[in-house]
This record gives C-alpha cells, sequence and structure tokens, in this order.
C-alpha cells in the first residue's frame, strides 16, 4: 500500500504546532497587572498610584517607639516628708497655748476647792482633810491607772485591751478610793459620828470623782495640742478629783468628826 505524497507534509505541521503550543499550565488568560491610570482617577485614587503593581505585597517596617526623655534632677520634685501625727487634728510637736495652761489652772484648783468645802461641811480642821483627800488618791490611783492606760500615739482609737482595762479601773477605783479616806480618817484622826454612813459617803464620793476625772482628763487632752505633754498633769488633777469627792462624801455622810476629848 503506497501513502499519499502530502501525508508527510501533514505530519510535519502537526509536530511544529505541538511544539510551539504553550504548556496547560501556562496557558491561562492575561490578567491586567496595572490599572488604567483613567479608571484609577474615577476611583479617586492618585495616577502614580496607579502604575505600581496591584496584586504585590510589600513587607511591613517595624516601628521603632521614641526613647522618653527623663526630667532634668533640677524637675524632679520630690515627695514631702509624712510628719508624725497622733491623731488626724493633733500634732506631736506643737507648744501648749497660753489658753490651755489657764484651763488646767482652773481645773487644778477644783479638788482644793472640795478640800476646803469638806472641812466646812464636818467642822473639821483643813490639814486633817487635806490628808484624807491625798489618802484616797494615792490608794486610788493603783486601780485608776488602769483608767487612763490608752496610749497618747493611738489617737484616739480603742483596742479591746483599752476597753476592757477601763472598766476595771472604773469599777475598782471607787472602793478603793473611798476606803483609803475613811481608814485614814477613822484610824489616824477622830473619826466620824456614823462609821458606816460615813464609808458610803465616801463610796459615793468617790464614784462621782472618778466620773469627773476621767471626763476633766479627756476634755484637757484635747485643748492641748500634742496629747503626750502634760499627761501627768491631767492626770493628777483626775485624782484630785477622786480623792476629793471622796473626802466630801466622807465628812457629808459622816457628820462630822465625833467628840474631840479636851
Amino acid at each position: 500500500m503506497r501513502l499519499p505524497a502530502s501525508l508527510p507534509s501533514c505530519l510535519s505541521l502537526v509536530l511544529l504546532g505541538a511544539l510551539l503550543a504553550p504548556p496547560p499550565a501556562l496557558a491561562r488568560p492575561l490578567t491586567p497587572e496595572r490599572e488604567p491610570p483613567l479608571s484609577a482617577r474615577a476611583r479617586g485614587l492618585p495616577a502614580t498610584l496607579s502604575l505600581l503593581p496591584q496584586n504585590v505585597e510589600f513587607p511591613a517596617t517595624p516601628v521603632q517607639p521614641e526613647p522618653r526623655e527623663e526630667a532634668p534632677a533640677a524637675e524632679k520634685t520630690e515627695p514631702p516628708a509624712k510628719t508624725v501625727r497622733t491623731s488626724p487634728h493633733l500634732a506631736a510637736d506643737a507648744p501648749v497655748t497660753p489658753g490651755a495652761w489657764m484651763m488646767y489652772g482652773s481645773f487644778s484648783l477644783v479638788p482644793l476647792g472640795g478640800v476646803y468645802g469638806a472641812s466646812r461641811l464636818g467642822e473639821e480642821r483643813l490639814w486633817v482633810t487635806a490628808a484624807e483627800t491625798v489618802a484616797g488618791s494615792m490608794v486610788g490611783a493603783l486601780p485608776a491607772g488602769l483608767l487612763f492606760l490608752q496610749s497618747a500615739e493611738s489617737g484616739g482609737r480603742w483596742a479591746e485591751l483599752d476597753v476592757a482595762a477601763f472598766s476595771v479601773g472604773l469599777v475598782l477605783t471607787p472602793p478603793i478610793a473611798a476606803l483609803g479616806t475613811w481608814g485614814l480618817g477613822e484610824l489616824a484622826f477622830d473619826g466620824s459620828q456614823d462609821r458606816g454612813r460615813a464609808f458610803l459617803g465616801a463610796l459615793g464620793g468617790a464614784a462621782a470623782g472618778t466620773l469627773l476625772g476621767v471626763v476633766v482628763h479627756g476634755l484637757l487632752e484635747e485643748v492641748v495640742d500634742n496629747r503626750s505633754t502634760l499627761g501627768w498633769f491631767r492626770k493628777y488633777i483626775a485624782l484630785g478629783f477622786i480623792g476629793s469627792g471622796a473626802t466630801v462624801g466622807y465628812q457629808w455622810a459622816g457628820g462630822g468628826p465625833r467628840t474631840r476629848p479636851r
């Protein structure tokens, strides 16, 4: 069988076309990589931006934080130093004012007036009533120290121990102070006309003096600008109230001294 003469020419064209045809992976429609300037301007973009490739990702530029400028040493302000205060309104180093001295002096005269009044009630000698007042104050000072156990640095705040000590002192001070005044008057001096009533009077006077002494102590503590100043003075004034109260009650309820032998 003999092939036609044009068949070799056809086969050659087929092979040449197969060689010149692009591979299937590259046979994709061409997409425009740049947007025409007119369409970019219609979208509101600059014409120069449309000339850049559309699908190209640019690496992000790291942003360095700006270093903070430190303030010079001259401009730095130090916080104010904290002052030690015993209370929100009481300074620790404030001097005692003349008005505070006047109040302290005025309240210190009240126990002296009680001593004089007790001597007039029972027609007793003044130095005797003074000795009875001192005896009641000194004996009553033992439990009365619990009334002033609260420290000045507490600033007026009461702890459980302060409340317990104050309660014990408030209960024990009147009978012990009354016993001191009554015992000295009955044993060392002429005694009273009615010993039982005299002791009850001394007990009632010591109780009243204890309450007044606590109130006066707290008041004098507030009139000064420093709680730790004149603390001993306040305690002596309060003890004077206790002793003079016991003496007044003793002389008033006891009816005065018994008839002294001539």
